[in-house]
């Protein structure tokens, strides 16, 4: 593991792959780690991609943080790109963490590249949206999968900051209609990925987010909302196939 220092947080970043090329940062989403995308890292390694995949602060190996605003997770993607010493970053990102990217595509769209963005929640755009809350938690049929997942390898829950969860959750129950707005500045051609019906997520929230972007496709994988996990064959397909189109790849 590579760690890169943000003030006094330290984030753990795993890279491997070619040197050469514009690099494919991973985005884990709550509560998980990078080897979450284990799958996925080898099957970009394999089209000769080099892959970076983060801990998020409070998470894995990364240091626990003082605070966990949405925007320092942005944040620390930003000190991760500047590390890799990249220009422009593909990004390929799950929940928490696709919300995270899409934040650092709004505030510095020329360092984006392609983005898939797999269960990505949105902000909640006026009160009827906050009543219908909408977050990135998970119903009873994911917990039971993830405690499956937990009792395979618990290390990422055990590392885990429990402090995340409030502090995250509480930014989704508040109107945030330039979230909204700001979508307009991200040219990256985005791949949105739905769990379709089986997911928290509603799927119309999430073709919200694709209508809302100038570049994006809206794809269903009907797996719930940890479709790299639950369907891998089927979104590795969908990653490499989208990445191979984008303009940074």
């Amino acid at each position: 593991m590579h760690v890169v220092k943000r003030g006094p947080v330290d984030l753990a970043v795993r890279c491997s792959g070619e040197d050469d090329g514009t690099p494919v940062l991973l985005v884990h989403g709550m509560g998980s780690d990078h080897t979450t995308w284990r799958k996925v890292a080898g099957a970009l390694r394999a089209q000769g991609r080099r892959v970076a995949a983060v801990d998020l602060r409070g998470h894995g190996r990364s240091g626990r943080a003082g605070s966990y605003r949405l925007d320092d997770f942005r944040d620390d993607l930003r000190a991760v790109v500047d590390d890799l010493g990249a220009d422009r970053v593909d990004v390929v990102a799950h929940s928490l963490g696709a919300q995270a990217a899409l934040r650092m595509a709004m505030a510095e769209p020329e360092r984006i590249g392609a983005m898939v963005l797999e269960e990505v929640p949105p902000m909640p755009r006026d009160e009827v949206d906050v009543a219908e809350d909408i977050e990135p938690s998970a119903p009873l049929g994911e917990r039971v999968r993830g405690l499956v997942s937990l009792l395979a390898d618990p290390r990422p829950y055990l590392m885990f900051d429990r402090r995340v969860p409030g502090e995250v959750l509480t930014q989704f129950k508040q109107a945030d209609p330039q979230w909204w707005a700001d979508l307009s500045a991200v040219d990256a051609p985005a791949l949105v990925v739905s769990g379709g019906a089986r997911s928290f997520l509603p799927p119309q929230h999430l073709a919200a987010v694709v209508d809302a972007l100038p570049a994006a496709r809206f794809h269903t994988i009907d797996a719930g909302h940890s479709i790299h996990q639950r369907s891998p064959r089927a979104f590795i397909d969908a990653v490499v196939g989208h990445l191979a189109s984008g303009p940074a790849s």
